[in-house]
């Protein structure tokens, strides 16, 4: 699997992720794969994604394919757009929505994290859509790099060192997750 992770603090906004793609019992770390990074930049945003490597493939092929330019400044404007991109996916790339018992929509089948000049946001495979406060992180690894953000998050340490501090806990304590990390930081608007 993988870590993401986002943090925002002090007018910056940081993005991280480790570098390792597992199947099964293979795993491909940044030596043998040359698209191991697991974020990308679409006009100003950073779209971090963990799960099926698939994921991150089909939602860059349809952002860079679509002559619609997608929204992710506001809650509003990512739900939108997210529906627009579950209805693509299935219609264009084949999406299989495996149908959950205890969600009343069909999944996208992706998790998200979202960084940009407005902040950062979290998307679900059901579309639920989180704007946080100050740092989150997704994937396999997620817990050991929550945990070792909140350890540090109000220190002096800026957003890019806290997200590294993140991403380098789960890939000590995480077996799918692995260093080098790949990271980005930028200003918040306003």
């Amino acid at each position: 699997m993988s870590v993401v992770v986002v943090v925002k603090k002090d007018n910056k906004v940081a993005i991280a992720a480790d570098t390792l793609t597992s199947a099964g019992s293979k795993k491909f770390s940044h030596k043998y794969k040359s698209n191991s990074q697991k974020f990308f930049e679409y006009n100003g945003t950073y779209i971090g994604s963990v799960g099926s490597a698939m994921s991150k493939i089909m939602l860059k092929h349809l952002l860079d394919s679509q002559e619609e330019e997608f929204k992710f400044d506001s809650l509003e404007n990512i739900y939108s757009s997210m529906l627009k991109i579950h209805k693509i996916l299935k219609e264009e790339y084949y999406l299989l929505s495996k149908p959950k018992t205890d969600v009343p929509v069909e999944s996208s089948r992706v998790h998200l994290l979202f960084a940009n000049k407005f902040g950062i946001f979290e998307v679900s495979g059901d579309r639920h859509i989180a704007n946080l406060t100050k740092f989150w992180a997704i994937g396999s690894g997620e817990n050991y790099a929550l945990g070792a953000m909140h350890t540090v998050y109000d220190s002096d340490l800026s957003a890019l060192e806290i997200a590294k501090i993140g991403v380098d806990a789960a890939c000590e304590f995480d077996k799918s997750c692995a260093l080098p990390m790949d990271f980005a930081e930028i200003d918040i608007e306003g």
